[in-house]
């Protein structure tokens, strides 16, 4: 049986000043960047899907970096743009639990969650360097650990042509989503990969927990993938929804 194909649509849902050297291993600092906040929007099959939720409240974290969203980059107004609403989403699979990928989950009782189950526990006791990007509440009175499917399984199928590839080293429980589109199989990458030269030098991304889980998940996104949304490209456009960038097939150096 052929798989059903997905339209993937990128939701801006905010923004934030970084130095570069912070998002990318290796890197000199002194570049300054101003990376958007994806979330992507998936479509198809009879199902609605987000993966990730985006910033819920940016001047929370200011004190880290500065961040900003404007009127039409909320959840609900960048929903509402493409003619969704809250009580539209079947389900919600979270990259990591970070709070630029997870802040808005409690906005969505209704939907089912994907997580996997390495970052769920990871996320109750996380390394010092990462404790304050999970200072924040993804469950609440409605929603409940039981809105949440913790996965611990590679390839896990969400839907017949969605899959789950764990891709940890950003965070220790961090997983990319594999979609099935008109243009090839997407990766959905959160944070495993920020930037094309990720996969090009290859460097990982900053904020590590691990360098060579990191690495091998860069390599094991190529392998999967004819094409990469990354959840801070500066490169994508609002409301985007074809000719994400190919998936370098190796490196061009290094």
């Amino acid at each position: 049986m052929a798989l059903p194909h997905y339209t993937v649509t990128t939701l801006r849902l905010g923004s934030i000043t970084v130095d570069k050297s912070g998002m990318t291993y290796g890197v000199d600092p002194g570049v300054t960047l101003e990376v958007p906040v994806w979330a992507a929007a998936v479509e198809g099959d009879g199902v609605r899907m987000l993966v990730d939720t985006g910033i819920a409240d940016p001047s929370r974290w200011l004190g880290h970096s500065p961040h900003r969203q404007e009127d039409d980059e909320t959840l609900a107004a960048a929903l509402a743009t493409i003619g969704w609403r809250f009580s539209d989403i079947d389900i919600v699979i979270n990259s990591h639990l970070h709070y630029d990928h997870a802040e808005n989950n409690v906005l969505l009782p209704d939907a089912q969650f994907f997580v996997s189950l390495a970052e769920w526990e990871y996320a109750k006791d996380p390394i010092a360097t990462q404790r304050w990007l999970y200072d924040y509440a993804w469950t609440d009175e409605q929603l409940t650990f039981q809105n949440y499917t913790l996965v611990a399984q590679d390839h896990f199928e969400v839907r017949p042509g969605v899959r789950l590839l764990q891709t940890p080293g950003h965070s220790r429980g961090h997983q990319s989503v594999l979609v099935n589109t008109d243009e090839g199989v997407l990766c959905v990458a959160g944070d495993a990969a920020c930037f094309m030269e990720n996969f090009t030098i290859p460097t990982p991304p900053g904020g590590l927990t691990s360098a060579e889980q990191a690495l091998d998940s860069l390599e094991r996104m190529r392998v999967h993938a004819d094409r990469v949304l990354m959840n801070h490209d500066p490169e994508l456009s609002g409301f985007q929804s074809s000719g994400f960038p190919l998936m370098p097939p190796e490196p061009v150096s290094g």
